[in-house]
């Protein structure tokens, strides 16, 4: 059972600004580099040499959807696992900072499949209106959600995203190291 004391000291926990930063610059990162590498692809494709401005007003309107529904996820996955489960403090070693980068994608990942599962359930609920069968939600034919398809793409997103989480770590552990904190950093993993 969760004891309110306990949630009340993680909040109070120090440190959430550079986590914060962090993860926003991950978030900013990963946007951008879908952005450059959707107008890239787009431009790959298509033969013309006259470009009308809407063209990359729906790349940009696709992108910002697409950085809504895959970077956010992530970040606040890095956010809270920087900050609250794993915390970059200036005294680790470099493969600690890069297996807590690996476990900040990995929370974040399991945050996007969550987000996706649930989004698929309410889009089933809304649009068929219980016309499938309660075993058809889960399979992947037939209009249900596809857990297994969900669950690929989204281990495919955290392998695109991993480079810029273990990145972004890294630079956190640089800039920590030269601006120590004044408090103690730890997390749920290093009390226990």
């Amino acid at each position: 059972m969760i004891d309110e004391k306990d949630v009340a000291r993680a909040l109070q926990r120090p440190g959430a600004l550079p986590p914060f930063l962090t993860s926003l610059g991950i978030f900013v990162a990963l946007v951008v580099l879908g952005f450059l590498g959707a107008t890239l692809s787009a431009l790959s494709v298509t033969t013309r040499a006259d470009y009308p401005a809407e063209f990359f007003l729906q790349i940009w309107a696709s992108q910002l959807v697409w950085g809504l529904a895959g970077p956010l996820p992530i970040a606040l996955g890095a956010f809270v696992c920087f900050w609250q489960i794993a915390p970059i403090a200036p005294n680790l070693r470099l493969a600690h900072v890069v297996t807590r980068a690996v476990l900040a994608g990995l929370a974040g990942t399991l945050l996007l499949f969550l987000l996706g599962l649930l989004f698929g359930v309410l889009l089933w609920v809304l649009s068929l209106g219980g016309l499938l069968r309660a075993g058809e939600i889960f399979g992947s034919g037939g209009g249900g959600i596809g857990v297994l398809p969900l669950l690929f793409q989204s281990l495919a997103t955290f392998l695109q995203v991993l480079p810029v989480l273990v990145l972004g770590a890294v630079l956190l552990w640089g800039w920590l190291q030269r601006h120590p904190p004044t408090k103690r950093l730890a997390g749920t993993l290093d009390e226990v």
